[in-house]
């Protein structure tokens, strides 16, 4: 069995392998599970920082509240926290909920299960999806809150401003980046990457085995597990074979250069390679580097042709009001 997954901003690679011996009570196997990769943006290594938004990923169907932009505003969908292994399931849901509509993803991450992020990325791919990272300031309540039902076009809807400024993708986050068909950061955004650290937890599996001697050889009749008990942990930062291959066939996949690999491989784990423009327009990681957020850009709309994602209602009228200052996450 070979699966990802992530904690605490990690990935993780977990890996179950057994050998069994002629006893009716005999140790037979242990779990190796992998703890390996997150990522940051800007310019050089620094200290990994702590995120208050290590939380399971939310989604949120948004408009612009910019007052100058009704009534041709752009929507988008937001997606911020972390990537889990639940995450591609409510990523279909919140498409499904935009019906027709063919919204940009603006997304937020300190990363998360590498598997759900790859799965999360061909959806994206799948839709010809544009992506951006990026930051929603949300008009008044935030999905996170509470009994907020948004203040959106319909019910579950939400208005707000995309800004930039201190957004972040790292960890599995580039995973979904790398998948958009149209890729933006900006000189306000991070992006990054870090070291494989795998961790080897062995776990001592016990088995009640039955068999029988036939012709001199010992053949098993029956094996049942009796307990499992933690033996400690190893840790390397070798990255994995498999999971090489993997990234490699994911990067491959999305037309990402492979020398993004590299670069994770050459910053200790501990800290963030925060990759500079030209690094990610050189790894193909995005299409185009922006003074600031672009997807959410009222602006955008104000062209003689507009993007899909610029929504015309007539009927919604001029923003209120732009929305307070940034919320502080929980």
């Amino acid at each position: 069995m070979f699966r990802l997954e992530s904690r605490g901003g990690m990935l993780v690679i977990a890996v179950r392998l057994a050998r069994v011996t002629g006893i009716r009570r005999l140790l037979a196997g242990f779990m190796l599970a992998a703890l390996a990769v997150t990522c940051g943006a800007g310019a050089g290594a620094g200290e990994l920082p702590a995120s208050p938004f290590d939380q399971p990923m939310i989604f949120a169907i948004v408009r612009s509240s910019a007052a100058n932009c009704e009534p041709n505003c752009p929507e988008w969908i937001y997606a911020e926290g972390q990537i889990r292994q639940e995450t591609p399931a409510a990523f279909r849901k919140i498409l499904k909920r935009a019906g027709g509509r063919r919204l940009p993803l603006i997304l937020l991450s300190p990363g998360g299960n590498v598997d759900a992020a790859m799965e999360m990325g061909r959806i994206v791919r799948d839709r010809r999806m544009p992506v951006e990272v990026g930051f929603t300031r949300f008009a008044t309540c935030r999905p996170r809150d509470k009994g907020c039902v948004g203040d959106g076009v319909a019910k579950g809807e939400f208005r707000g401003l995309a800004i930039a400024e201190g957004a972040f993708c790292w960890s599995a986050c580039p995973l979904v980046l790398a998948a958009g068909a149209e890729r933006y950061s900006s000189l306000l955004s991070s992006t990054g990457v870090h070291q494989v650290t795998t961790v080897y937890q062995r776990e001592k599996v016990y088995f009640r085995e039955r068999y029988r001697i036939v012709n001199g050889e010992k053949k098993v009749v029956s094996r049942k597990i009796i307990s499992r008990e933690a033996a400690g942990t190893t840790k390397t930062t070798k990255l994995p074979r498999k999971t090489r291959s993997l990234l490699n066939a994911y990067f491959k996949e999305m037309g990402v250069g492979r020398d993004l690999i590299a670069i994770m491989q050459s910053t200790p784990s501990n800290k963030i390679r925060r990759l500079k423009p030209e690094e990610l327009l050189d790894l193909r990681l995005v299409t185009a580097i922006m003074p600031d957020v672009y997807l959410g850009d009222p602006g955008i709309c104000m062209g003689e042709k507009p993007p899909a994602h610029c929504i015309l209602r007539p009927e919604y009228g001029v923003a209120e009001a732009t929305p307070p200052a940034m919320p502080v996450a929980d």
